[in-house]
C-alpha cells in the first residue's frame, strides 16, 4: 500500500511506498518532538544501511568513519641521531587518538581488535646536521614504516655534496593492516662527517606522525 501526503492545494504529493515483500512486520518510529526537514537532511536516528549485508545500523557502526585515527608529536629534541643509520623517532605524545591505540610509552600504533584494514599514515621529521652555525654537512637523510619491526615503506635520499645544515623530511604510505599489528617510525642520517645528529622537537610541530583507517577499502 501507499500514503500520500499532498500539497495544500492539492497539485503535487509525497508518496510513501511499503516495499513489495517484507518477509515480516516492520516498524518506522518517528521522533517524539516537531522536525522540520529541509532539502539534503534526514530524520534523526537509526538509518538504513547494511553492515555485513543485513539488518540496519548507524552509519558509525556501517563502518562510515575514518577511525582509528591518531596523531603524535615529539615533545622535545631527540638527540644523538648515528651517521649512516636509521634511528626510531619518538612521537612520546598524542594530540588525538580516537581509539587509545596510540602507545606513548612505546612511540608507536598499535591496530585495535577488530579494526584491521587500509590505513593512511604520515610522518614529517626535521634532521638537524651535527655541526651547528650553518655549516653544510648533512648528505643523506629519510623515514622509514616499519610494521612488526619490519620494514614496509621507505623514503631515502642522498646528496653528492654536503648541501645542507638542516632537512625537512615527510613521508606517506597506505598501509594494510592487521589487528595487534604495530606501526613505528625510523628516521635516517648521514652526515658529512660522521658525527651524530638530532631532529627537532615540538617547536612548530616539526616531528609529526599521523594517520587513520580508509572507509570501504
Amino acid at each position: 500500500g501507499t500514503i500520500k501526503l499532498f500539497e495544500n492545494d492539492n497539485t503535487s504529493n509525497v508518496t510513501i511506498a511499503s516495499p513489495a515483500s517484507l518477509g515480516a512486520d516492520r516498524t518506522i518510529t518517528l521522533p517524539d518532538a516537531d522536525v522540520t526537514l529541509v532539502s539534503g537532511t534526514m530524520l534523526a536516528g537509526t538509518v538504513a544501511i547494511a553492515n555485513g549485508g543485513t539488518g540496519a545500523t548507524t552509519l558509525a557502526a556501517a563502518g562510515l568513519s575514518n577511525t582509528p585515527a591518531w596523531s603524535a608529536k615529539a615533545t622535545s629534541d631527540q638527540t644523538g641521531l648515528a651517521s649512516g643509520g636509521w634511528t626510531k623517532i619518538q612521537f612520546d605524545t598524542a594530540i588525538f587518538d580516537t581509539d587509545s591505540a596510540y602507545d606513548t610509552t612505546n612511540d608507536k600504533f598499535v591496530v585495535p581488535t577488530g579494526k584491521g584494514g587500509k590505513y593512511f599514515v604520515t610522518a614529517s621529521a626535521k634532521i638537524n646536521s651535527a655541526t651547528s652555525g650553518g655549516t653544510n654537512t648533512l648528505v643523506g637523510s629519510g623515514l622509514r614504516f616499519t610494521v612488526d619491526g619490519a620494514n614496509v615503506a621507505t623514503n631515502l635520499q642522498f646528496y653528492s655534496t654536503a648541501m645542507f645544515s638542516a632537512d625537512g623530511e615527510s613521508f606517506t604510505a597506505l598501509l594494510s593492516l592487521s589487528a595487534a599489528e604495530y606501526v613505528e617510525v625510523y628516521v635516517y642520517y648521514q652526515d658529512n662527517g660522521g658525527g651524530t645528529g638530532d631532529l627537532t622537537g615540538d617547536s612548530g610541530l616539526d616531528t609529526l606522525f599521523s594517520g587513520f583507517k580508509l572507509i570501504g577499502a
